[in-house]
């Protein structure tokens, strides 16, 4: 019967047989994590929890990196793992771009505190307050249940590689989301509230639901509208940087450093020049210490950063890892990460890779009422799908969205359907109003952003439309079920 090594010493016998097999640098990782996600859809619950055990290597070998991953940690699956991870480097051929792995960092480290308490909270107590969230949202006057989900995730990670670098790390996370329909209205209207944090007293499912109710009662009964102009438009802090469709996000790929690296951007030879309006300040905060998405290192052990990638207008930097660092002839800046948005995706299993981290925008000197009063026509907008189908490279984008109809510096009715496109190098040029006070979220802190001019669009339902939805909501009043969910 196979041996089952223990993560620590299956990290050890890994990174000496990588050596003993010819590599010329070996980086090995470890991850031991621990999740809890209770989520409700359709009025069933489903609960998902366990714990996760594995280690991932990346070598050199001819002057290429290989990389490989396993969970079973025997002696046999390690060597076979290394083995395959070193065959890959070599099939690859020399990279000339490729200098090394990491070397330990002199920069300052900044440490993200990490909270106990967290690792007592238990599935009982995310059931309790799944309840309450449901309960609290249901006793509403209408508004309509629709799905929720809560997530607890706790890790402790350690990264070594031949060069020096020797780092631990522990993290934890516990937040959630709700959503719901209104039945207010012909249109039976969807809104949602996503919050978290990385401390007992960052994340309170009152709040949650207070917000969620909150958002979707001034989401009711919207209405469409034929619509076709170039207006102003004001981006609520959730479209500019909320991850389910933030627009700055497309900037933010644009500034990253392997599309600069291989020309995908408009921003290759721009650093120094004003980009934007003088007012917009964008910095990547990864040591923000209330944020899920800090981290004391990033994904190849180095210190995570507070970089400043537009500065009053002008390009700054990009974000940056060990690699793409150097090919560009720079310094990594801790933009390096082995998981995906909000920290899904495991670990061992991926390769690092740039990635945000915290997205900040500064604040100005207007207020969301003056922008209102100001904007003769327009559109006060919070959300955004479609972002995924934009030209990275150009910046191009066509999304559709949902958000609020301005008149005469007044808000006027919930809006469906809103389409608004442009060339995002050119949008922010054309920002003219940013809120004095940024909004905290769950992965960035934004404020109000009014833009002075974008091509709108929007359409009315047809009459076969609104039948159906009128039929719709009938039945929903009648059963107390809506037949889409």
């Amino acid at each position: 019967m196979a041996e089952y090594y223990s993560i620590e010493k299956a990290l050890e016998y890994g990174l000496k047989f990588a050596e003993k097999k010819g590599a010329e640098q070996v980086e090995g990782f470890s991850s031991n994590s621990r999740e809890i996600n209770l989520s409700v859809e359709k009025n069933l619950p489903k609960l998902t929890a366990g714990i996760s055990t594995g280690v991932s290597f990346r070598v050199v070998s001819k002057g290429n990196l290989g990389f490989g991953f396993t969970k079973t940690l025997t002696k046999e699956r390690l060597e076979s793992t290394i083995s395959a991870a070193l065959s890959n480097a070599k099939s690859k051929g020399k990279d000339p771009d490729f200098k090394s792995l990491p070397l330990p960092s002199k920069k300052t480290i900044n440490k993200i505190p990490y909270d106990k308490e967290l690792e007592k909270i238990t599935s009982d107590m995310i059931a309790e307050d799944q309840t309450i969230l449901k309960e609290t949202i249901t006793d509403v006057k209408h508004l309509k249940f629709l799905q929720s989900q809560l997530f607890l995730a706790l890790s402790e990670d350690r990264l070594v590689n031949s060069n020096g670098i020797d780092i631990s790390s522990k993290s934890a996370g516990y937040g959630g989301m709700a959503a719901a329909i209104t039945t207010k209205g012909l249109i039976p209207n969807y809104a949602f509230e996503i919050q978290g944090g990385n401390s007992v007293e960052s994340f309170n499912i009152n709040d949650l639901a207070k917000e969620a109710i909150y958002e979707i009662q001034r989401a009711a009964a919207p209405k469409t509208m034929n619509f076709e102009k170039e207006v102003p438009i004001i981006l609520e802090p959730e479209a500019s940087t909320g991850i389910m469709g933030g627009l700055f996000l497309l900037l933010l790929n644009q500034l990253s450093g392997d599309n600069v690296a291989s020309g995908a951007t408009p921003y290759s030879d721009q650093v120094g020049n004003l980009i934007s309006v003088e007012d917009f300040t964008l910095i990547d905060n990864g040591i923000n210490p209330e944020k899920l998405s800090s981290s004391t290192y990033d994904g190849e052990g180095m210190p995570r950063e507070k970089t400043v990638l537009v500065d009053k207008g002008i390009l700054q930097t990009f974000l940056l890892d060990t690699y793409y660092g150097g090919k560009l002839g720079l310094e990594s800046n801790g933009k390096s990460t082995r998981t995906g948005m909000l920290g899904f995706g495991d670990p061992v299993k991926t390769a690092p890779s740039i990635g945000n981290t915290t997205m900040e925008i500064l604040g100005g000197d207007s207020t969301k009422e003056e922008m209102i009063a100001e904007t003769q026509e327009g559109f006060m907008i919070r959300s955004l799908m479609g972002l995924h189908m934009s030209d990275r490279s150009s910046g191009r984008f066509s999304v559709t969205g949902f958000g609020w109809y301005i008149k005469n510096g007044e808000v006027k009715y919930p809006v469906q359907g809103i389409s608004i496109s442009g060339m995002l190098p050119e949008l922010i040029k054309k920002i003219d109003m940013i809120s004095k006070e940024p909004k905290s979220m769950l992965l960035g802190n934004c404020p109000y952003i009014r833009f002075s001019s974008v091509p709108t669009t929007a359409k009315k339902f047809d009459l076969k439309t609104r039948l159906g939805l009128t039929m719709l909501k009938i039945i929903t009043l009648l059963t107390g079920k809506h037949p889409m969910f």
